[in-house]
């Protein structure tokens, strides 16, 4: 029990990376996911392709592979970042093209009815899609990008691989010493679970912004 107790330092540290890369991450994945979704379904063929290769290009490779690609790939051609930034690149582009896809499904399943009925009434495309698609859409895609995030979140632990301490690292680290000072495993088991109510408080915000953003949009 001393062990951990004097472990904490090392464990908030741990445990501020992996919320600050979270932060991050998620700013970024549901701004950009959101914008490139809706490129996504424009008329423009140019536009609409290139997001949709983007969004077909990392979906479909694994999170790890992504990773290992911006952290090798980048300094090769002459782009030295830190190993966060590699991180949030990484995570980032991956959760971009889910989100993106997320969104593009919600927009599109909304009867094209509204969207001729918008335009008979003098809306333009921008203002159809604010005050008509959008609205409607946000709460169908919602479940799907709180889903995303959550995996994005608990996805920061495979950062561990390109160098990053974060917050399951530090505590494996922790468990390592511990163990050859000859602790026994019910340390071990506080110092997961720990590392279970870390993540939960990470996560469990996500939902309750998902449900005050459903109760003021009220759609």
């Amino acid at each position: 029990m001393n062990a951990i107790i004097e472990s904490l330092p090392f464990l908030l540290k741990g445990f501020g990376y992996t919320v600050w890369l979270s932060i991050c991450c998620v700013v970024v994945s549901v701004i950009v996911g959101v914008i490139v979704g809706v490129l996504r379904t424009l008329e423009n063929t140019v536009i609409r392709l290139a997001s949709k290769v983007f969004i077909d290009v990392f979906r479909g490779i694994p999170t790890l592979v992504v990773l290992f690609l911006v952290f090798f790939l980048l300094p090769t051609i002459g782009f030295q970042i830190p190993n966060f930034l590699s991180a949030l690149i990484g995570l980032s582009l991956w959760a971009i093209a889910n989100v993106a896809e997320a969104v593009r499904g919600s927009i599109q399943s909304i009867p094209k009815t509204q969207t001729e009925v918008s335009y008979a009434l003098g809306l333009n495309y921008v203002n159809t899609m604010m005050y008509v698609i959008i609205p409607q859409a946000t709460k169908r895609v919602l479940p799907s990008i709180i889903g995303i995030l959550t995996n994005l979140v608990q996805s920061t632990s495979l950062t561990v691989l390109i160098g990053n301490v974060e917050f399951l690292k530090s505590a494996q680290i922790t468990i390592e010493r511990i163990t050859m000072m000859g602790s026994n495993n019910t340390a071990v088991f506080m110092l997961y679970t720990l590392v279970l109510a870390g993540y939960f408080i990470i996560c469990y915000p996500l939902s309750l912004w998902s449900r005050n953003l459903e109760n003021r949009l009220k759609v």
